[in-house]
């Protein structure tokens, strides 16, 4: 899109410690569009959306209330988790907005909570346009937000992003999910892709050596395209993320591939979501769309905004636990245990213990077991695991002890990394049923394993085994050795 100043603003706010920061009950006005929802009610549903000189009297849509309005239908309607907004520019808009939707929360950039928020973001009489977090309170608590990469303040055209990090109960187990809002520099000149460049470049070397193993999103508006740059006869300045596959991913690249715009005069697919491996993991395959809120909304790309908000959805389970649930499905099936750092030498001895802790007998047949770069293990056919029975898969069949259930790993090996690594059990449809990311802190004992505790729990927490046992681990039988 040309000449296009957007934004996109991470999603996830308040701690209730914190002052500035409350739940908004207010009641919203009656709805003047209905939005169907897009979101389900126990995975993550994250949303990113461009607002369009959101509450600017001098610019964009003309009319702030109806503006105003049609925001909080789309964003109450959607029935997202999680939104990254951009283009905020009336705080006290974005206030009332957040307001009128019952159970969000909702942080903008120059919030006090926001370090070196006031800073960098104002409202510099009505004019600043500012990304924004807006999440649903009961998933999460705000533990952190900041402003980054200030020194590349001029390369994000003086909208340096902001990271929020959030702290929930996702799978059953306190996680910390990051979430980083940009609204990159605007234009197709080479000019405006002589700055984008560089920041994405520092982008990235700020996750790989700030985040190498953590769940984190960077949704926003890019304001360039991931396959082909909308600089002509350049390369997308985000290349360096798509060319790094073991690391990151787009689920939206999807879209720009098949021709899907995000804005509703451009052909390009400028508003993007990125995830680090280990979010990507949880990614529902096919679930990135650009929703088109004119179907419901008169008028919307003059009244609203010229972006679509752009969703996906990650098999985060809300307050649950993927490993637990009713009999006879995928949600009883849990990984326990995982020897990365192998007894002696031989990577033979390395093994995912695999638990089914519901009542009935379950298909994983064309289950999988990966780690964060490839395929490890396909289940044959006709594998079935018995209510409360194990299944371990390990590096190779002459590490297997007698007395158990166990097979080889059928590409020949595990390959667990003692530096760190991801292990992801997934179903045969290719969903994920759980995974596990470790670091190299957890497996730096020669022999010792991670294990659930409490052990053959789908909400247990990972623990070294010889922490709750004599044993230093115990692939293929309960955590004190005895069999299941």
């Amino acid at each position: 899109m040309k000449l296009r100043l957007r934004a996109l603003v991470g999603t996830l706010a308040a701690a209730a410690t914190m002052a500035t920061l409350t739940m908004l009950t207010t009641a919203p006005a009656a709805n003047a569009a209905t939005i169907p929802s897009q979101g389900s009610s126990t995975l993550l549903d994250v949303g990113n959306w461009n607002v369009e000189w959101f509450g600017a009297t001098g610019y964009g849509p003309t009319n702030e209330a109806l503006q105003q309005q049609n925001v909080r239908d789309v964003m109450a309607g959607a029935d997202m988790d999680v939104w990254g907004l951009s283009e905020v520019v009336s705080t006290s808009a974005f206030n009332t907005l957040v307001a009128g939707m019952p159970g969000y929360t909702g942080v903008v950039a120059n919030d006090p909570i926001v370090t070196n928020g006031a800073q960098y973001y104002s409202d510099f009489s009505n004019t600043e346009q500012k990304v924004a977090l807006v999440w649903r309170s009961s998933i999460a608590t705000l533990v952190s937000a900041k402003v980054i990469l200030t020194s590349q303040n001029s390369n994000f055209a003086g909208r340096p992003p902001v990271e929020f990090t959030l702290r929930g109960t996702f799978d059953g187990v306190t996680r910390d999910l990051v979430f980083i809002v940009l609204h990159a520099k605007a234009g197709s000149t080479q000019d405006a892709w002589n700055l984008r460049n560089p920041a994405s470049q520092a982008l990235k070397a700020y996750l790989d050596t700030t985040y190498p193993t953590q769940n984190v999103f960077v949704i926003g508006d890019w304001n360039d395209d991931v396959d082909t740059s909308i600089t002509s006869g350049n390369a997308s300045p985000y290349a360096n993320f798509v060319n790094d596959t073991a690391r990151y991913t787009f689920p939206t690249r999807a879209l720009s591939l098949a021709g899907v715009a995000s804005t509703a005069s451009y052909s390009d697919f400028i508003d993007h979501q990125l995830t680090t491996n280990e979010v990507q993991a949880k990614y529902v395959t096919g679930s990135a769309k650009a929703f088109q809120p004119q179907a419901y909304v008169s008028n919307y790309a003059t009244t609203t905004s010229d972006h679509y908000p752009v969703l996906a959805r990650y098999d985060y389970v809300i307050g649950g636990d993927s490993g637990g649930g009713g009999g006879g499905t995928p949600a009883n099936v849990i990984i326990n245990e995982v020897l990365a750092n192998e007894p002696g030498s031989s990577t033979a001895g390395e093994a995912v213990e695999i638990v089914n802790t519901g009542g009935t007998a379950i298909s994983i047949a064309g289950w999988t077991v990966r780690d964060s770069s490839a395929l490890r293990h396909t289940f044959a056919a006709g594998t079935t695991l018995q209510p409360g029975k194990a299944i371990t898969v390990f590096g190779a069949a002459s590490a297997i002890p007698g007395g158990i259930v166990a097979v080889a790993a059928s590409t020949g090996d595990l390959n667990l990394a003692n530096s760190g690594d991801q292990v992801i059990l997934r179903d045969s449809a290719g969903t994920t049923v759980q995974s596990l990311t470790y670091t190299s802190s957890q497996v730096n004992s020669d022999g010792v394993s991670l294990n659930r505790s409490p052990d053959g729990s789908g909400t247990g927490v990972w623990v070294k085994h010889n922490t709750i046992s004599s044993l230093s681990s115990s692939p293929g039988q309960r955590a004190d050795g005895t069999v299941y």
